[in-house]
């Protein structure tokens, strides 16, 4: 996030509570963002849902496939939007943040409402319902790319103004057009929508806002996906290892099981949260200061001994990110634990308790595993991100459906890719030297 790391130093000087709290926060607010948005909302449906009577399982199913759809979908694209909107800030370059932006939000458009029917078609969802869920998928598709905008713009306030207003805004007119006197269960994807519609209108006007007036027509994303083609790989298979059991569970339990099951993995993610916050802030921080001067002793020519000694301090805080996550997501995770079966009770879905701690389980480490992946792509190993994301979503697939019980495919899902990059990331940093010296590009010799 271009900018975030010294704004958050600043605060770091003032060196008092209220600071320390104001950097966790934007820590949260910045890496939890986009898909807090998602979970709260999942949840807050399950909970409307289950107080209005049923009859809304199908629409909360297709609400589940449409997201499923765009988050995976939309990955690459939005990565690279993200990494692009980035460089250019930091190159202080904004002006060419906006025709881009233009075009691709104008092809994301396109691209979902074309995508949309396929998805209800293959879904099986009636035509009542299918029809709200192709402008669901075309407007939630939208959101998340200009979501992905405004963190490259390090610019949480955009998301959190958005959510705070576009998501009651979508719980309110989802219950009061789903009563059976208006339009009932297609009414509740109608009003989902239009709340979804708000939420993407204000993220449009920040975005606009946060921008230069003047533009840049010539200016060119296409590069950037040539240049970051690895990174939407591994983002696309990241994104959709987190929905592959949601989707195994749809196709073999049935849409109810999977709105459940949806709501749950929705309420085990936001246990994450504070772990989230603790890595970005680490990583924007501390890392990113022992980075530094082993960057800056690099371009000096300073002696080996000291760049293996830079290395190392690189290792250690690399090893303290991720014993720290251990620390903070373990503290949650327990505390989450014990109030399973509260919090079970109080969605109305009686006897998931143990579902419920599978996925916390699986949510603990899979925050680990972000935070290894994070190290390889900091560190230019994007390989090893991308094995550690094929690895999450086969495993997770196969297990899911082969052990048949929801969540413990899930975490041993998890537990396999913690563990591929865990080990990846202690081979690579162990190397850092020598990949650092075989990546540098030399001229050829005349």
């Amino acid at each position: 996030m271009a900018g975030i790391g010294w704004k958050l130093e600043a605060m770091l000087e003032r060196d008092s509570l209220g600071s320390s709290v104001g950097v966790f926060l934007t820590g949260a607010a910045v890496t939890s963002g986009p898909w807090l948005l998602t979970t709260l909302v999942l949840v807050l449906m399950q909970i409307s849902a289950v107080s209005s009577g049923a009859g809304l399982h199908d629409a909360q199913a297709v609400i589940t496939l449409v997201y499923a759809t765009v988050i995976v979908l939309g990955a690459p694209v939005d990565i690279v939007l993200s990494r692009y909107t980035a460089d250019r800030v930091y190159e202080r370059r904004p002006e060419q943040i906006v025709a881009p932006l233009r075009r691709t939000l104008a092809g994301c458009l396109v691209g979902f409402a074309a995508v949309g029917p396929v998805v209800m078609l293959v879904s099986g969802a009636p035509r009542a319902l299918a029809v709200p869920g192709v402008a669901l998928t075309v407007v939630v598709g939208a959101q998340w790319l200009l979501l992905s905008a405004a963190g490259g713009l390090s610019s949480p306030g955009i998301i959190l103004r958005a959510f705070l207003v576009g998501s009651p805004a979508s719980l309110i007119a989802a219950l009061t057009l789903a009563r059976p006197q208006l339009l009932g269960a297609p009414g509740y994807l109608y009003g989902f929508a239009a709340g979804q519609v708000v939420t993407l209108a204000m993220l449009l006007w920040g975005t606009l806002r946060a921008l230069p007036a003047e533009e840049d027509e010539g200016a060119r994303i296409l590069p950037a996906f040539r240049d970051y083609w690895l990174l939407g790989v591994a983002t696309l298979a990241f994104h959709a290892s987190l929905w592959v059991d949601k989707l195994v569970v749809l196709a073999v339990r049935g849409g109810a099981a999977a709105a459940t099951y949806a709501t749950l993995a929705a309420v085990a993610w936001l246990s994450v949260v504070p772990a989230c916050a603790y890595v970005f802030v680490t990583v924007e921080t501390a890392l990113y200061r022992r980075f530094e001067a082993f960057d800056v002793a690099l371009h000096r020519g300073a002696p080996m001994a000291r760049l293996e000694a830079l290395a190392g301090d690189l290792r250690a805080e690399a090893d303290r990110l991720l014993r720290g996550v251990i620390g903070v997501q373990g503290s949650v995770a327990l505390i989450g634990l014990m109030v399973a079966p509260a919090v079970v009770a109080g969605l109305g879905l009686p006897g998931q308790a143990p579902c419920l701690r599978w996925l916390l389980v699986g949510a603990s480490l899979q925050v680990l595993a972000v935070a290894a992946t994070l190290l390889l792509h900091y560190f230019d190993f994007r390989s090893g991100a991308l094995a550690t994301a094929l690895t999450q979503l086969i495993a997770t697939a196969v297990l899911t459906l082969l052990i048949g019980a929801p969540g413990i495919g899930y975490a041993l899902g998890c537990a396999l890719a913690c563990a591929v990059a865990i080990a990846l990331v202690r081979r690579r940093l162990g190397r850092l030297i020598q990949h650092t010296f075989l990546s540098q590009p030399y001229p050829a010799e005349e």
